[in-house]
C-alpha cells in the first residue's frame, strides 16, 4: 500500500493534519473486470431486495403502531414505533444509495460543499449507518425499559416518568449522530474526483481507529 500525503494547503507544503491511503491497483484483464462488475451487480441486487423487504415490513409495522391510538399512552409502544422508524430510515437511505450506485454512480461537479455532503451522506453511507447505529441503541433502550418494568415493577410504577420515554426516543438518534455522522465528515473526503471512505485522518494516531 502506497501512502500519499493529501495536500490541502495553497503553498504545496505537506500538511501534517491529513493523510490519504491510496492502494495502487495492479493492471487487470477484461475478464477480471467483468467478474468485478458482475459481483458488484449481484451485491447491489441482493442489497436492494433486502432493503425493499425492510422498507415494506417496517412501513406496515409503523403504520399499525400509529393507527393503534388507544395504546399511545404505553411507553413501550412509543419506543417500538421509534425503533421501526429508525429501521425504515436505514432501509430507505440504503436502498437509495444502491439505486444511485447501479444507475449512473456519483458524479461531482466541483462544488465543495455539495460534493462533500453527497460523498459523506450518500456514497459514504453515513445516513444509513446513523440509523443502523441508532437502531442498535434503541434495542438497548427497549430491553432496559422492559427489564425494569417486569423485574422491578413497583419501582417502575413509582419512579418512571413520561420524560424518560422521550429521552429513550431521542437518545438513540443522538448516539448515532455523534458516533457516525460527525466522525464521517472528518474522515471521508473527495480526492481526485473520488469519494475516499475512511481515508483521511487528522493525524497518524487516529488512523488506527476505524468507523
Amino acid at each position: 500500500m502506497d501512502e500519499q500525503s493529501f495536500d490541502n494547503s495553497s503553498d504545496g507544503t505537506r500538511s501534517p493534519f491529513a493523510t490519504v491511503n491510496v492502494t495502487s491497483a495492479p493492471p487487470t484483464t477484461s475478464t477480471s473486470a467483468a467478474r468485478q462488475d458482475l459481483s458488484a451487480e449481484m451485491v447491489a441486487t441482493i442489497g436492494l431486495v433486502i432493503f425493499s423487504i425492510g422498507v415494506c415490513a417496517n412501513s406496515v409495522v409503523l403504520t399499525v403502531l400509529v393507527r393503534a391510538r388507544r395504546h399511545f399512552g404505553s411507553s413501550v409502544h412509543t419506543l417500538i414505533a421509534n425503533q421501526s422508524a429508525m429501521d425504515l430510515f436505514a432501509c430507505v437511505f440504503g436502498m437509495g444509495t444502491l439505486v444511485m450506485m447501479v444507475t449512473h454512480g456519483y458524479k461531482y461537479n466541483g462544488n465543495s460543499i455539495v460534493d462533500d455532503a453527497i460523498c459523506v451522506l450518500f456514497e459514504g453511507l453515513a445516513l444509513t449507518a446513523v440509523a443502523m447505529t441508532a437502531g442498535k441503541m434503541g434495542l438497548v433502550v427497549i430491553t432496559l425499559e422492559r427489564y425494569f418494568k417486569i423485574v422491578h415493577a413497583i419501582a417502575h410504577r413509582k419512579y418512571y416518568r413520561n420524560w424518560m420515554t422521550s429521552a429513550g426516543v431521542v437518545l438513540p438518534w443522538i448516539v448515532g449522530v455523534f458516533l457516525i455522522l460527525f466522525p464521517s465528515f472528518a474522515v471521508i473526503r473527495i480526492v481526485n474526483g473520488r469519494c475516499i471512505i475512511s481515508g483521511v485522518w487528522p493525524n497518524e494516531a487516529t488512523e488506527t481507529v476505524r468507523l
